[in-house]
């Protein structure tokens, strides 16, 4: 048992590396790092709870840590890094382990990796913070905002100033807890209670989804998703509603011409396929040539024809596409974001996003979506959508969309809107009424996703 727990943890200490110290991308360095491992799934599971935990946590481990060593983590020698947060995180919110365990651990984990410097400075700072915890002068849910939802100064202040005070700690809540795994069902290869029956048969728990109708919340016990025959046999794709809403707001229909812009990894591309019954016309485009691969997989295994692929820079776009490709019935312009409503899914923008990098973005989606719109025919579609709760990335740029461009109207899309959320949440409806919708994840329970919906004036 003692070996097992070493080589969760080992693994642990070497993922985190790759995402606090490398700069990697923790649910790439997840699944990859699983993909390979021996490990039960129970232990792969305490191995992804470490992990996301301490990644989730980090500006609160930090905080604790500060106070302990009287200096910056910062200056710390990269190993003796990782594992002290690692311990901190297992001492303040792992309940199952007892904090002698995780600090005898971390103990063992930096001899290994560290020197004997290293390890009495972990031995001594995990075992002064288990002390001061049990004692109770440790309280990180007694703490300020900034350190109780673990999210920086100036994030925590900005959530503030957008939602206030009380709604800004119910989001920041909602965003410390379990990611949801949902599945879209691919409605052109199963229906969906021949995929729950599936899923089961897999071993894989489900259970309704919130609002979108061919949506499934899985509980996958430590299952990996590729090794399932049904996620293989392309019966699902695994995206947020709130994402599948986007595509769904579009009403794709046979024989229409759609441009997505920003399209990889497709999940929006294929859901439009899928719903259009893959019928449509799809021109999917993004900047890098090695996301694009990815749209090629997904339509592959979901067994999908209607998409082309195409590398564009959705900042020159009128200076690059033909112009016989140059009206569309629909153009969906999903922009890079701050993420922000993501943080459940990526914990690293907690400690990786800025102001400035939001203000930075704010020029670049204003001119993906002029530049997009261009494409538009008239009375065509036009959807933009970001990943974000930042309202300047949202409602501010839809409106200043609708006032540098004259030729393009609201498109309200309650008639629309899931039912579940437009008699649930009156305040979506009326949001949906004037053509726009931001999603929260704790009113709704989804991923944080602004969408808003335009249409081109008929000439």
């Amino acid at each position: 048992m003692r070996q097992k727990a070493e080589i969760s943890r080992t693994l642990c200490f070497q993922m985190l590396s790759e995402v606090l110290e490398n700069k990697a991308y923790s649910n790439i360095v997840l699944q990859n790092s699983l993909r390979h491992s021996t490990l039960t799934s129970q232990e792969k599971s305490f191995a992804a709870a470490v992990f996301y935990g301490t990644i989730t946590r980090l500006y609160t481990l930090d905080y604790y840590l500060r106070l302990k060593l009287k200096k910056d983590v910062i200056s710390l020698d990269p190993a003796i890094r990782t594992i002290l947060r690692m311990g901190v995180w297992q001492i303040l919110y792992a309940h199952s382990v007892p904090s002698f365990a995780a600090v005898d651990q971390m103990v063992s984990l930096s001899a290994r990796y560290t020197h004997e410097g290293g390890v009495r400075l972990v031995n001594a700072v995990l075992r002064g913070i288990a002390k001061d915890y049990d004692d109770g002068i440790i309280q990180p849910e007694n703490s300020r905002f900034d350190v109780r939802f673990s999210l920086n100064k100036e994030l925590s202040g900005c959530l503030i100033k957008w939602y206030g005070q009380e709604r800004a700690e119910s989001i920041a809540a909602a965003f410390l807890e379990d990611a949801a795994v949902t599945a879209r069902v691919n409605i052109l290869r199963t229906g969906k209670q021949e995929l729950i029956t599936e899923l089961a048969l897999e071993g894989v728990e489900t259970e309704p989804g919130l609002f979108m109708e061919n949506a499934i919340r899985l509980q996958l016990n430590g299952i990996a998703l590729n090794e399932l025959e049904c996620f293989q046999k392309g019966h699902f794709m695994i995206q947020d509603e709130a994402a599948m809403l986007v595509s769904y707001l579009m009403q794709p229909k046979a024989g229409d011409h759609i441009l997505d812009v920003c399209a990889a990894p497709g999940g929006k591309s294929c859901h439009m396929a899928e719903i259009s019954g893959d019928q449509c016309n799809i021109l999917a485009l993004d900047i890098h040539e090695s996301r694009l691969e990815l749209i090629e997989q997904n339509m592959q295994r979901l067994g999908l024809h209607a998409i082309e692929t195409g590398v564009a820079d959705a900042l020159m776009l009128t200076g690059m596409m033909p112009k016989e490709r140059s009206s569309f019935d629909g153009v969906l312009v999903d922009v890079p974001c701050s993420g922000l409503g993501l943080i459940l899914r990526k914990p690293e923008i907690r400690s990786t996003m800025t102001y400035a990098k939001m203000q930075e973005l704010l020029p670049v989606q204003s001119q993906i979506l002029r530049q997009a719109a261009a494409f538009v025919r008239p009375g065509g579609t036009l959807i933009y959508s970001t990943c974000t709760i930042n309202p300047q990335e949202n409602q501010d740029q839809a409106a200043r969309f609708l006032e540098d461009t004259p030729d393009f109207e609201v498109y309200p899309f309650a008639d629309v809107l899931p039912k579940s959320l437009s008699e649930c949440h009156g305040e979506l409806f009326d949001q949906a009424a004037r053509g726009s919708l931001q999603l929260l994840p704790d009113r709704i329970g989804c991923d944080g996703f602004y969408m808003a919906r335009f249409r081109r004036k008929q000439v």
